[in-house]
């Protein structure tokens, strides 16, 4: 008898040690499973966090372009554009199409805000940008100009002659 029991309990250890090693894969198994749902949770939040804040900025910005003059005696454009919104924007991240070209700020030989060189352009404030050689090197007599903020809220206007 003393044989069959040492056989059974062999079995057993067998068994036990079985399940040991199974259960220590399904732990391991779920941790990582836990792991990769946290951070893919955490990753889930920070985009919607981050598609409120780009929605809250375009529903608070505003552009309004009052001018939009051609001198073609010197072929100068002149624009002028109000922040009509409750942001303040920066003038480094706006930009402008001419005709259908794109313009930077940067090409702009003058580009104030209230009278002032600054990246910063307030609720209120206007932002005057003059161009004397790039818009006339693009495409002539322009027509038409629209401007962009840096959320993506633009506003088009017809150039008139000076």
């Amino acid at each position: 008898m003393t044989g069959q029991g040492s056989r059974s309990a062999r079995r057993g250890f067998a068994t036990s040690g079985s399940f040991l090693v199974i259960f220590i894969g399904l732990f391991i198994a779920l941790g990582t499973i836990y792991t990769v749902t946290a951070n893919t949770g955490e990753r889930l939040g920070d985009a919607r966090e981050d598609q409120r804040d780009r929605h809250q900025a375009v529903q608070t910005t505003a552009v309004e372009v009052t001018n939009a003059t051609w001198n073609g005696t010197d072929g100068t454009l002149t624009l002028t554009v109000a922040n009509t919104g409750d942001s303040t924007l920066a003038v480094s991240a706006a930009d402008t199409v001419v005709d259908g070209r794109y313009v930077g700020i940067e090409d702009y030989e003058r580009a104030t805000v209230a009278g002032v060189d600054s990246d910063q352009w307030r609720p209120g404030e206007d932002l005057v940008l003059e161009d004397v050689d790039t818009v006339e090197a693009l495409s002539g007599t322009p027509e038409r100009v629209r401007f962009v903020t840096g959320p993506g809220v633009a506003d088009v206007r017809e150039v008139t002659a000076a």
